[in-house]
């Protein structure tokens, strides 16, 4: 078989770091990283592929090959406080000479420029689109347009609401496929809880990008309301991102003593992270692009109770009273009374730790990446098939 695939990736990780990492014995970083990485790993041992190359679009990378042969570059395109630099990263993609891209962020001027340039597009996302504005409409508009494109055979979207955005937007159902992640944790792997560990002084837990659209400074402001009407609650924070202005914001809410910011941490360290606090917690504004986050099926695993806000993209998946507590996005109020109706209702708390089980039954829904990957490649009739058999437009999605 002549190797004729020259396959790029762009996408928002460093996957030189974590292949090192894992050749070294590290762990992974993020929910099924290392099944990500083996998976492009495999692509470039296939007969059919000339070449495979990672480029990051969130830092600037020296090129590296690793051992297999995969290329890695890097170039940040939304340097802060300087222009965007969208070009630069679509004269770099392009000049690899790609016969097949894989664009993991709803960029449409570098999938514009690929289709022009002739190039087989697979947009594999996990995005919604539900920034307010004219502008965001407009960008949202112009997104679908182009998604539409009958050269763009499938589009991927995390998870069923996110792939149902794609078609809010304009993108035909009969193209759209969910992916969703192999279970790699599941709730068999800790025993479900009766209540919290300290009424008084409960644990809260927040895991993922820390960022004020994704609800911290709110979680923060929660744990200053509650402090003041005598609960000494903790809230430890995993993650990494504006980290310095809400340690701030906390200082000056006078909770400083009671948050704690522990940066990046390995996936198992969060499982245990999660299983050893009281309650798990994703705010997530309606703003901010969620997909689905990992880190609700994650907590739903540990067998920590959750409190989750209503952003869109949650909705369906995870019902509020039966697998969660769900309250308002950006009311803090909301917030710290869900906090103090889950803690002093050990009942309420069993039923939530107890129920995760079932609520991880339905949680993941769409085909695995790696999958979803190999059919596109595939291109063949039987591969059409089985994508389609898969899309929002099969059967199986129609009374979803």
């Amino acid at each position: 078989m002549t190797a004729t695939k020259r396959i790029i990736f762009v996408q928002a990780g460093n996957y030189a770091e974590a292949f090192n990492r894992f050749r070294a014995g590290g762990e992974e970083t993020f929910f099924a990283q290392r099944y990500s990485v083996a998976f492009v790993a495999s692509l470039a041992q296939r007969e059919d592929v000339e070449e495979i190359v990672q480029i990051c679009f969130t830092e600037d990378l020296h090129e590296t090959t690793l051992p297999g042969g995969i290329r890695q570059l890097g170039i940040m395109q939304w340097p802060a406080g300087a222009p965007n630099r969208t070009q630069e990263l679509i004269d770099l993609t392009l000049a690899q000479r790609p016969t097949h891209l894989v664009i993991n962020t709803p960029n449409t001027p570098l999938i514009r420029a690929a289709l022009k340039a002739g190039i087989d597009v697979y947009p594999l996302l996990a995005d919604s689109f539900r920034v307010p504005g004219l502008k965001a409409r407009l960008c949202y508009w112009w997104l679908g347009r182009n998604l539409a494109h009958s050269k763009i055979r499938w589009v991927t979207n995390r998870n069923l609401n996110a792939s149902q955005d794609l078609v809010r937007i304009g993108v035909p159902a009969r193209k759209v496929v969910p992916f969703d992640w192999p279970p790699v944790v599941s709730p068999s792997d800790f025993s479900p809880k009766r209540q919290a560990a300290n009424a008084d002084a409960p644990r809260l837990l927040y895991v993922g990008q820390v960022r004020v659209e994704k609800g911290v400074g709110d979680l923060i402001d929660a744990t200053e309301r509650l402090v003041a009407a005598g609960m000494q609650c903790r809230l430890s924070i995993i993650g990494d991102g504006d980290i310095e202005a809400l340690r701030q914001r906390a200082v000056e809410a006078n909770v400083a003593p009671n948050v704690e910011f522990l940066g990046k941490l390995g996936h198992s360290d969060v499982m245990r992270a999660m299983n050893k606090h009281d309650i798990v917690v994703v705010p997530s504004w309606h703003e901010y692009p969620e997909g689905m986050p990992n880190t609700i099926y994650e907590g739903l695993c540990s067998r920590t109770p959750l409190l989750v806000s209503d952003h869109p993209m949650f909705e369906g998946r995870i019902r509020h009273d039966r697998d969660c507590l769900v309250f308002s996005a950006k009311n803090v109020e909301a917030l710290a009374q869900s906090i103090q109706r889950l803690i002093a209702d050990p009942v309420l708390y069993t039923a939530l730790s107890n129920n995760a089980e079932d609520a991880c039954a339905n949680y993941l829904v769409g085909a695995p990446w790696g999958d979803v990957i190999t059919h596109w490649l595939g291109n063949t009739a039987e591969d059409d098939a089985w994508m389609a058999d898969r899309s929002l437009a099969a059967e199986r999605f129609r009374e979803r």
